[in-house]
């Protein structure tokens, strides 16, 4: 998936919070996390730490001792696993104080979460730039988030706490409130009535696979 919007031109793009004085990292950010990483990893830890302080300015009251072994970690492991436990730490520690490199790095750990099948990780990164996009005013940006974990869930090996998938549906129906499409918010919650009902007759379908007779995804409103 894509990230919040990024066209200069949107007054919603996610835009950098201070100077940084390395443009190259900059644009990376951008790009995308593929890109970012590799720009830091040819940047080096120092420069990275520094241009990470710079950005989340001094109100974050970071320090670089605060970023400097979850940069290192990022940049040196070798294991995915390892690489997308910093990358979700790093992540955190963006998140609040530069929403470009929040978005950035959620979206590193949401597309290593969709590859290796962790729907609680899933879930995490699907949180983090939901609230994003709605704190920048793209409830529809939001919801498609939310309704790209119930689109994993439903696959056949799929499977998760019936409650994760009752809260996605909540927050799909309040999303569509949020953005005036009524008739949508009116069908999830039929949706999630459905579900709760199959959850509460302890159906393994609320546990595991898809839970609809049809399986074609569920669309986003426009």
């Amino acid at each position: 998936m894509t990230g919040a919007p990024r066209d200069p031109d949107d007054p919603t793009v996610l835009r950098p919070l201070t100077l940084s004085l390395d443009p190259g990292l900059d644009r990376a950010a951008v790009a995308g996390w593929e890109a970012w990483e590799k720009a830091a990893a040819a940047a080096g830890a120092a420069r990275v730490v520094a241009w990470l302080l710079r950005r989340v300015g001094p109100d974050a009251e970071a320090t670089a001792e605060d970023f400097l072994d979850t940069v290192e970690a990022l940049l040196g492991a070798t294991d995915p696993d390892d690489r997308v436990m910093a990358r979700a730490e790093l992540a955190e520690s963006m998140t609040g104080h530069d929403d470009l490199m929040a978005d950035t790095l959620w979206d590193g750990v949401l597309g290593h979460a969709e590859s290796v099948g962790d729907g609680d990780m899933l879930l995490d990164a699907i949180g983090h730039l939901a609230a994003i996009a709605e704190d920048h005013g793209d409830p529809l940006a939001a919801a498609e988030y939310h309704l790209a974990y119930l689109a994993w869930r439903r696959q056949p090996d799929s499977g998760g706490d019936p409650e994760d998938v009752q809260a996605t549906l909540e927050e799909v129906v309040r999303l569509a409130e949020r953005d005036g499409a009524r008739a949508e918010a009116a069908l999830f919650a039929f949706r999630l009535a459905r579900f709760t009902r199959l959850a509460e007759a302890d159906d393994p379908r609320a546990v595991e696979g898809d839970w609809e007779n049809d399986p074609a995804p569920y669309p986003i409103w426009s």
